[in-house]
């Protein structure tokens, strides 16, 4: 069995290749395109929704069947087609120049996969089954989304505040103790039941309590 080493890859104005033109492929482009990406949709003929983010500039079309030549310099390739042939032509062809590769729901094709994905704020939660339960793992996320609610958003954005404030005004020791306390539930709780401004105070007593 093929272990799989989890990463966060940054997509952010890098070429990815997408070839499919259909709802799938569709659905695979508009998350690629939160993450900042350069798509590059190969197919004969694409669906009206992929038609509306061609023509909006969000990604580029070749309407085309796909061959070896589409794959240029792509940081991922996706193969979202129906088609047994075209499928197993992309991930052979993607191997060969040493592109990372996925072909939706056929896991024997794939180089990586897709995880399901929890995203508040800076907080990002990945959950995979190696492609064994791509549905197992958006029940994973679901009872995640009941544990870190939309609270995490803000408890984040205040921690990075505070770091290089505490890194430049605190020694390591009392670093630790800043974090501690800060960290130990009240802070989040407080932003939970919606007293923000409360959860600032705490903090700043904190931080005035360590200073020399």
């Amino acid at each position: 069995m093929t272990s799989y080493y989890p990463i966060s890859v940054d997509i952010g104005n890098k070429p990815v290749l997408v070839v499919g033109g259909g709802p799938v492929a569709c659905r695979k482009v508009t998350t690629l395109l939160e993450y900042g990406a350069q798509i590059k949709v190969v197919s004969p003929e694409i669906c009206e929704e992929l038609q509306a983010l061609v023509d909006q500039g969000y990604c580029s079309w070749a309407a085309k069947s796909y061959t070896i030549e589409d794959i240029q310099e792509e940081v991922l390739v996706f193969s979202c087609t129906d088609m047994e042939q075209v499928n197993e032509q992309v991930a052979r062809d993607a191997r060969a120049n040493f592109r990372p590769v996925n072909v939706v729901d056929d896991p024997g094709k794939c180089s990586f996969f897709v995880p399901a994905v929890l995203r508040r704020g800076d907080l990002t939660i990945a959950v995979s089954t190696g492609g064994s339960s791509p549905l197992v793992a958006r029940q994973i996320r679901i009872d995640l989304e009941k544990i870190y609610g939309p609270e995490m958003k803000e408890y984040l954005e205040l921690l990075r505040f505070w770091r290089p404030k505490i890194k430049s005004a605190l020694v390591p020791a009392k670093r630790i103790a800043f974090w501690a306390k800060v960290t130990n539930g009240e802070v989040l709780t407080l932003i939970k039941n919606g007293r923000l401004p409360r959860a600032k105070e705490v903090i700043e007593t904190c931080f005035q309590s360590l200073l020399d």
